[in-house]
């Protein structure tokens, strides 16, 4: 597989947050419905909890400094980018793991992490 270029990824988010129509919507929401995330542990919201591989991070000390101050599966010890961006763009305030069990429709279509830790691998 072919290394990704920085400006390739760019260019797709760009497509995908700019692409969003002329829908009619009330003020109070955000201009982008949503975000899909795809990556890496970078960006893993905690899919790899629910799928068998040595790849996890459902363990302290990732999750002390995230909500509630418990692991979720995503290798840091807070938010990540894409929350941080989910948050900038008044989407929702974290982006949940796809895999998620009890994922509501309302978190699909508003954006959910495709991302699975060691997928280079």
């Amino acid at each position: 597989m072919a290394n990704i270029k920085p400006w390739v990824v760019l260019v797709c988010i760009s497509a995908i947050f700019f692409n969003t129509g002329n829908a009619t919507r009330p003020r109070s929401f955000s201009r982008f419905p949503a975000i899909l995330v795809f990556g890496d542990s970078t960006v893993d919201s905690g899919n790899n909890n629910e799928i068998d591989t040595l790849f996890k991070a459902n363990f302290r000390p990732y999750g002390i400094d995230y909500h509630g101050h418990t692991p979720t599966g995503r290798f840091s010890d807070g938010r990540l980018i894409p929350d941080f961006l989910a948050s900038i763009l008044k989407i929702k305030h974290s982006v949940p793991p796809f895999l998620k069990p009890n994922l509501s429709d309302h978190e699909i279509v508003t954006g959910v992490s495709f991302a699975s830790s060691g997928i280079r691998i």
